[in-house]
């Protein structure tokens, strides 16, 4: 018993293929290391295809590949880069539309601010006091102590004529307004 211990066999007798095949791939350092491609002849299996690798870098049955990788590490750099993809895609539509804000601001601003230097052009010159007397003349028609007023009317540039008073004869109002007013005036009195 303590045999089949030592060399790693079951009962069963199981363990001697594993043991029998971990020995023979590794090599045993006291025997100088042999060629084994000499002893054991190739054998190339019909089925196997070079689109298909395992991690070694050894062609094995039934994988498929994806630009070069095998299906589970191509799924697993999609997953990866879908996450990054939508890890990054609200960072970066929020940079944009934060951009685009930016500059209508930008622009809204340079507006503002030609409205405001056009006002003060403005308020500067209604403090002017020849602007004041000029427009107190052409609006209003105000005159100067001491001035005489003079207006000039040239035939054809009137006042245009008053529109010609309608023809139509006022239509009666309908009966419910002579019922409200009958209640709501009092009626004249008369002498008694």
């Amino acid at each position: 018993m303590t045999e089949r211990r030592a060399r790693g066999t079951s009962p069963g007798g199981r363990g001697d293929r594993r043991t029998s095949r971990a020995a023979r791939s590794r090599p045993r350092l006291d025997t100088p290391s042999r060629p084994t491609a000499a002893k054991r002849p190739t054998r190339r299996h019909p089925q196997s295809t070079g689109a298909t690798r395992r991690s070694s870098g050894k062609l094995e049955r039934g994988e498929h590949t994806i630009l070069g990788l095998s299906t589970g590490k191509a799924v697993i750099l999609a997953a990866v880069l879908c996450g990054l993809a939508l890890t990054l895609a609200v960072p970066t539509r929020t940079y944009f539309s934060q951009r685009a804000e930016a500059v209508a601001l930008a622009k809204q601003r340079t507006e503002l601010e030609a409205d405001l230097a056009g006002l003060r052009d403005r308020r500067a010159q209604q403090q002017d006091p020849a602007y004041i007397r000029s427009e107190a003349r052409d609006r209003l028609r105000l005159v100067m102590p001491g001035e005489t007023p003079y207006i000039v009317q040239i035939p054809g540039i009137e006042a245009p004529a008053p529109p010609p008073m309608s023809t139509r004869t006022a239509a009666p109002d309908p009966w419910y307004t002579d019922l409200w007013r009958s209640i709501s005036e009092p009626a004249p009195e008369g002498p008694r």
